[in-house]
């Protein structure tokens, strides 16, 4: 069978390009933020102007290559590779504790052949797919064997998070997990006893971890707080206007110690001001709504449960990292998805994008060639 003539790739017609092209544009949109924001902080570490915006750059191209990559891939490895990214992400949790670098009085970041890994990162999307595939075994409503192996596992990885400690990654696995509970028609008794669980784990973690008190405080009680990047963060807002000070002529990048991560949407503020920072929400949120009205199309629950576990976590940490910077939630050190400097970041969330826009594909066009081929391709 000839390649060229006998056979015609699909994928382009098969995935939402709208979704491709909105992510494409999100990443454009962070490593304009960044040549700004990463300036301050390279220039207080005696780096180059551009020292950040080289490296993300890097990470983005490699991003947009596993986004297209996985995208075009049979279902059959996509489920493998969901399995194997599971389980390597396990070990290096545990690695992590074992042999991580601390910074920050925290466990969280691997140094692998001179790259800072954050293992973490990586369970947005491999985690979140593995709880959907155990969800959707069964057809019909959960049992409750399905729920305690899904509950284990939450609490396997929030154990591990713990001990790093990584409180905030570990509310928002929990919420996805609860969440897909939720869409999954669990028991309401069951996702009581969760909730019970949550609420309990948030207040141990408030009485045994003084990083988690000292946060939750400052945020409870700001005016006796030296919450300094939050108060900074709120200024860059009254400061930026509707049309901001200009690129490079914002001063809070020089204050802020995590300007290029945490609270890059506060120097994007300052700089560009409020229009630019409604072209970014108004990017995020149409990304998340059309994902979420995809679901209304589709039968397969592994994709109606993956998809929505996904798009829980971009929501969710495009929601805390902003609210962070607006002093509606207490600290966590989340990023902005593509648009704060991380290559963890960059790299996990493209994984993400990646899984999304697979399992989003119209599959009618080669239902006959699925199980043979290793690509999304159709037979003529």
């Amino acid at each position: 069978m000839e390649f060229g003539f006998k056979r015609k790739f699909t994928w382009w017609n098969s995935i939402d390009v709208k979704a491709l092209i909105n992510i494409i544009f999100i990443m454009l949109l962070g490593i304009l933020l960044l040549t700004s924001a990463g300036s301050g902080v390279s220039e207080k570490l005696g780096l180059s102007h551009y020292y950040f915006v080289k490296k993300q750059l890097a990470f983005l191209l490699v991003g947009i290559f596993i986004i297209l990559f996985l995208s075009a891939l049979n279902e059959k490895y996509i489920r493998r590779i969901i399995f194997i990214g599971f389980i390597s992400t396990i070990i290096l949790l545990i690695l992590v504790i074992l042999f991580g670098d601390a910074t920050k009085g925290a466990k969280r970041w691997l140094n692998i052949m001179g790259f800072s890994l954050q293992p973490s990162e990586f369970l947005k999307p491999f985690y979140t797919c593995f709880i959907a595939i155990i969800l959707s075994h069964e057809k019909s409503k959960i049992n409750f064997k399905i729920f305690c192996i899904c509950v284990f596992f939450n609490a396997l990885i929030a154990i591990l998070l713990l001990l790093q400690p990584d409180f905030g990654m570990t509310i928002t696995n929990t919420i996805a997990t609860f969440s897909l509970f939720f869409i999954a028609g669990i028991k309401l008794s069951w996702l009581l006893l969760v909730l019970v669980i949550f609420v309990c784990g948030i207040y141990g973690a408030y009485l045994f971890f003084p990083h988690v008190a000292q946060r939750i405080d400052k945020f409870m009680d700001p005016t006796n707080s030296s919450n300094y990047q939050v108060q900074k963060s709120v200024s860059s807002y009254l400061n930026g206007g509707f049309f901001g000070k200009g690129p490079g002529e914002g001063t809070i990048k020089y204050v802020l110690p995590d300007a290029h991560t945490d609270f890059i949407f506060a120097v994007g503020a300052e700089e560009f001001g409020l229009i630019f920072c409604m072209i970014i929400i108004v990017a995020f949120a149409t990304f998340i709504l059309r994902a979420l009205w995809s679901l209304t199309k589709f039968s397969n629950l592994f994709h109606v449960y993956a998809i929505f576990g996904i798009i829980m976590h971009f929501a969710m940490q495009f929601l805390f990292n902003i609210g962070v910077t607006l002093n509606i939630f207490p600290t966590k050190g989340m990023t902005l998805p593509f648009i704060s400097y991380g290559g963890s970041s960059m790299l996990a969330f493209s994984i993400a994008a990646g899984l999304y826009l697979n399992l989003s594909k119209n599959r009618k066009l080669n239902n006959l060639s699925q199980n043979k081929k290793f690509f999304f391709v159709e037979e003529t």
